[in-house]
This record gives C-alpha cells, structure tokens and sequence, in this order.
C-alpha cells in the first residue's frame, strides 16, 4: 500500500510550532510550564495526520524523570510515572531516536509502570497500548540532555522513516533546547543577580540592609513623614571599641557580638523603622514620628545596656539622634549630626538631645 505523502502538513505545522516557541521565548523570561508544552503537543498532534499523541518528560532534581505534559494522553494516569535516570540515559536516547513498541520492551515498562496505578484510572492505558512507536526527541541544556519531547503514531511503526520525519525532529530537539537553555539562562542570572544584591545591599555579618538600602529608602521616608505631618529621624547606634574586641577575640567572636547586637536592636524598633549597619562598628535606625521619638529612644538606651552588662566585656556604645530639616536634608547630614550628638548609653532615661 501506498504511503501518503504528508510532507506539506508536515512543513506547515513545523512553521506553527517554530511561531510558538518564539512567542514563548520572546514575551517572558519564566520556564516552560505544563500548558505551554501541551500547546507544543497539540501543534504537532493536530495538524500532522501520522502522529496521534505525545508527552514531554523532565528531569527533577533527583535525577528522575517525570511527565510534565502529555496530548492525548490522560496526563492524570502519567503525572503518577517517574523513569530512574539510569532508564533514561541508554545509548538510544541520546539523540532523536524512533523507538518501536516490538523492539524494546519501554512502552511495555511504561504499561507495566500504569499497572501500578489506582484501577480507576485503567480505562486510560489504552492510549498508551496504541502506540506503535514514537520518535523520543531530547532536549538539551549545555550538551546535557534534560528531557525528552516525544510524538507517537497509533498507526504503522515505520511510518516515521516512510515519512522522512527525523530530520524535522532534530529541528524540533534545536529549537526547544535554545528555548528551554535561554530560560535557565535568565534563571541563572537571576539567580546570581539575587547574590551580587546580597553583597552589594546588605551587610555579610548582620544580614541588615547596608547604607545603600538606606539612601534608597530616604526620599520615600522623607516624602511620608510629609504627608503624615510628622518628622524623620535618624537614630545612630555605634560600638565604640569593637576594633577592641576584635583584637582580643577575634573576628569570629566580634561578629557573633554584632549579631546578637543587631538583633536586640530589631527588636525595640517598631516594624515600619528602618534598621541598617552603616559599617562594622554602626547602625541606623530610621524612623517617622510626630513628635521625638523618646520611646524608641529609650527602649534602645535601656536594651543596649542591658545587652552590655549581660556580655561581661568592656564594651563601649554610644547613641545619638537628628532631625529632618533641623540637623540637615541628606542622609549623609543626618548620620554625621547624629554622630555629633552621640552620647554613651546610660542606665538614666534619655534627655532631648
């Protein structure tokens, strides 16, 4: 019998499926989700007349595999399924490879692995038991192969090679491994922009924000206590000798100081206060407030003598307050005023300074 020649069809819906990749590729920077691939399926299912179904499977964390889409497919039966690496990593699926269901026993596994399933879902192996073979196209992501798109044809097992399709697989293995590559790509710049921001906008010891966060947060700060009708506050806090300490016990010592230090500040400041560590050896608290803030004040005074005398170490802090528009207009005003007002903490409440 004559084999149809499905070549145009077969052009056509490449072109469809090419459009799509690009869609996806160019209008955001997330992965490929489970509904993306499906319309990558449904593509290629609906509009090539020998290729019936198909399913995507990914590789996990752990070296699995597991299906993240299927066409066709009751995806409820195969979301159930995971192939171990060692299953997938065969010399045959190292490239695009048209896999025979009376060659290898791999549909047979997978009907074996369904077997497995909660009996209500039976009824949806047969779709599985159709296929005659499929063409298994892996997707790569720097040389190594992260999954496999793969497209079934419920009809004749050799109508793949009859209809010269692999060379279209290896098109179709190109394009979803640029794609899926450029997500990990931006993943990873993503990834590795989140760490540069850590070191570039917090402090590595205390993990507070650093001055640069402060100068960020200043104009909107300044812009709220406006609206409030209230004033802006700059309260510095800073360990006189920490160099000292440093010296005598070491870094590691100094820094689990810091730590504790920074956190007994977070916690007698109220939560729309910023706290953040101007260098090694100080800290800034901005604050709104209608009035000066002896509360604050105060409980930080109080806390940090406390926190002194429970350390038995010589241990010197001093603190200091300024006022928006009083003590200047900048950030850099407001710190070098606190620091000018900067007096020891004392056991006394505090005065206004």
């Amino acid at each position: 019998m004559k084999q149809n020649n499905f070549s145009e069809e077969v052009k056509n819906a490449f072109i469809s499926f090419s459009e799509l990749i690009l869609e996806f590729s160019t209008e955001r920077e997330t992965s490929l989700k489970r509904k993306d691939f499906e319309a990558l399926l449904k593509v290629l299912v609906d509009n090539i007349p020998f290729i019936h179904s198909g399913s995507v499977l990914l590789q996990d964390v752990d070296g699995s595999f597991y299906y993240i889409a299927a066409y066709n497919h009751d995806y409820k039966l195969l979301e159930k399924i995971r192939f171990k690496k060692e299953e997938m990593f065969m010399r045959r699926f190292k490239h695009v490879y048209i896999i025979k269901r009376k060659s290898i026993d791999f549909i047979k596994e997978l009907s074996q692995k369904v077997g497995n399933i909660d009996d209500t879902l039976k009824e949806s192996v047969k779709s599985i038991e159709n296929i005659k073979a499929f063409v298994s196209i892996p997707i790569r992501v720097q040389r190594k192969i992260v999954g496999f798109f793969n497209l079934d044809t419920w009809e004749d097992e050799y109508t793949f090679e009859k209809n010269n399709f692999l060379p279209f697989a290896e098109m179709i293995s190109d394009l979803l491994s640029l794609s899926v590559e450029r997500f990990e790509l931006i993943k990873s710049v993503k990834e590795l922009n989140e760490k540069i921001n850590k070191v570039v906008m917090f402090d590595p010891v205390t993990h507070l924000p650093n001055y640069k966060v402060l100068g960020n947060y200043f104009d909107k700060y300044v812009s709220l206590a406006k609206r409030d009708s209230s004033n802006l506050y700059l309260i510095k806090i800073k360990f006189e000798n920490i160099d000292e300490v440093d010296r005598k016990h070491g870094f590691d010592y100094g820094n689990n100081i810091l730590q504790k230090f920074a956190k007994i500040i977070e916690k007698n400041i109220r939560r729309s206060d910023i706290l953040v560590s101007l260098n090694r050896e100080s800290f800034a608290v901005l604050a709104i407030s209608k009035s000066f803030p002896y509360n604050i004040f105060d409980r930080l005074n109080d806390s940090i003598v406390k926190f002194i005398n429970s350390q038995n170490l010589d241990l010197t802090c001093t603190i200091g307050i300024s006022e928006y528009g009083v003590d200047g207009k900048d950030v850099d005003s407001l710190i070098n005023s606190a620091e000018e007002k900067s007096k020891p903490v004392k056991e006394s409440k505090s005065v206004k300074v």
